[in-house]
């Protein structure tokens, strides 16, 4: 089986939770053969080593002369994809060959009509159900654009649900929106985001980590270009560290992820906060880590940072929107408040009770192993591509 995934950004190597769903994508099609990972945007490192039976492309060269757009309408939520983007893609399908085409979510809309006659089974990977995150946003007053963009979306959503042969998406509670929204379409299986570059984290329960670098250090992880990422970061740095640092005076904030905007650049300069921007290799961040917390107050689809630092045994503290999809029992494998307050003493409790410490890092590690762990993923995926059809 041949597979062509098209994403937005270059998956390879990854670093946002979007990146790594993609790669992790090509990883396990490529157990059934050939993989083309193709980004819209401009390959950052096309030399890296990849994994076998993997090859990436990008449609568009950096520094290349701007050409129109496709389409002479673009709705909110939409991507500009070139036209001389959707010819080389063209001349790639010819040549790949692809039996299956996965496109990374709603913002790629416009190539769906396009590559429908260019194979045999047409996927759309909703890493979110955008309409959704607009509502989200709307009801969180995040400019005016949000207003309109929800609806937008919804149109936008039904009309992708009937072009395509499949719709993958993250979690349980995205399918039932996605099937409230359009009850006629595609089939929707979850597939679920698993523990990103699960083979290089150690199954076995790592050791806890020093105090030398501070204690607690707490680690936040996301694209810091995306707008419920932003936020978190500024709730973490201006209102929940400070609360945290009253307490624990040693606590620090370490802040990663790639296209960080002025404001979140700016946080580096508060007290206790640092900013890692583009990380190459997370995990001497993980290793160094005591907690994550998580404040997000809109956002779609399942956390998978969230999912890699349990793994590493990294405790979470969260609100309950960022632990949607996942299905952990509070104050067992994750803890969950809505607020700041609730955020920042359950941080400041667990951190004065070492044996709960122990024991919430165990339980982290277990539940993220046993549901997220790479086996249950490829049994989803064989699903989501129809191999499996008689276990629907």
């Amino acid at each position: 089986m041949r597979t062509l995934i098209v994403c937005n950004d270059p998956a390879f190597p990854p670093v946002s939770g979007a990146d790594l769903r993609n790669y992790r994508n090509a990883e396990l099609a490529a157990e059934y053969g050939p993989v083309c990972l193709v980004s819209v945007r401009p390959q950052a490192d096309p030399s890296k080593p990849l994994a076998p039976r993997i090859h990436t492309a990008a449609l568009a060269i950096e520094g290349e002369a701007r050409t129109s757009s496709i389409g002479w309408w673009r709705g909110a939520g939409e991507n500009r994809i070139s036209r001389s983007a959707l010819t080389r893609l063209e001349a790639l399908v010819q040549t790949f060959r692809p039996d299956s085409i996965v496109v990374e979510g709603i913002a790629l809309f416009k190539l769906l009509r396009p590559l429908r006659p260019l194979a045999s089974q047409l996927i759309l990977d909703m890493h979110n159900v955008e309409s959704d995150l607009a509502g989200q946003l709307q009801r969180n007053a995040w400019g005016p654009a949000a207003i309109t963009a929800a609806s937008g979306l919804r149109r936008l959503e039904r009309k992708a649900l009937s072009i395509v042969d499949r719709v993958w998406v993250c979690s349980g509670q995205d399918r039932e929106k996605l099937n409230a929204l359009a009850q006629h379409g595609a089939p929707i299986d979850v597939v679920p985001n698993g523990i990103p570059r699960a083979e290089d984290i150690p199954s076995v329960l790592p050791a806890q980590t020093t105090t030398a670098n501070g204690f607690p250090v707490i680690l936040f992880v996301g694209h810091l270009g995306y707008e419920p990422n932003i936020d978190a970061a500024m709730r973490l740095a201006g209102t929940i560290l400070p609360g945290i640092r009253k307490a624990l005076p040693d606590a620090r904030l370490i802040i990663a992820g790639r296209s960080p905007q002025p404001k979140v650049e700016a946080l580096s300069e508060l007290p206790g906060v640092t900013l890692v921007e583009s990380p190459g290799d997370l995990t001497p961040l993980l290793q160094s880590a005591h907690l994550t917390i998580v404040p997000l107050s809109s956002g779609g689809g399942t956390r998978i940072k969230l999912l890699e630092a349990m793994a590493w045994g990294v405790p979470v503290i969260a609100t309950p929107l960022a632990a949607e999809g996942l299905d952990l029992i509070d104050g067992d494998e994750v803890l969950l408040s809505e607020s700041d307050k609730g955020l920042t003493q359950a941080a400041i409790a667990l951190c004065r009770d070492r044996d709960r410490l122990a024991r919430q890092r165990m339980r982290a590690h277990e539940a993220v192993w046993a549901r997220f762990g790479p086996e249950a993923i490829r049994n989803a995926m064989r699903r989501g591509f129809g191999l499996d059809d008689t276990a629907r």
